[in-house]
């Protein structure tokens, strides 16, 4: 008693999109954009947000 497992070749399946060229890691020419440093800033602050809520917390936790 053998299974016998028909193997059908896959067809190549063409894609209904074109992929976007590869970025730049880093761009020279955003370091005069605005919307670069408010995105940095943005990344800071949300930083220093988190590590209050967290110190806080474990300072919180130690008085208990």
């Amino acid at each position: 008693m053998s299974k016998e497992v028909s193997v059908e070749p896959e067809q190549q399946q063409q894609k209904d999109y074109t992929d976007p060229p590869p970025a730049p890691l880093l761009d020279l020419g955003e370091l005069r954009l605005w919307s670069f440093y408010r995105a940095l800033i943005a990344e800071f602050i949300a930083t220093l947000l988190f590590l209050y809520v967290t110190v806080a917390t474990v300072i919180g936790y130690k008085k208990q």
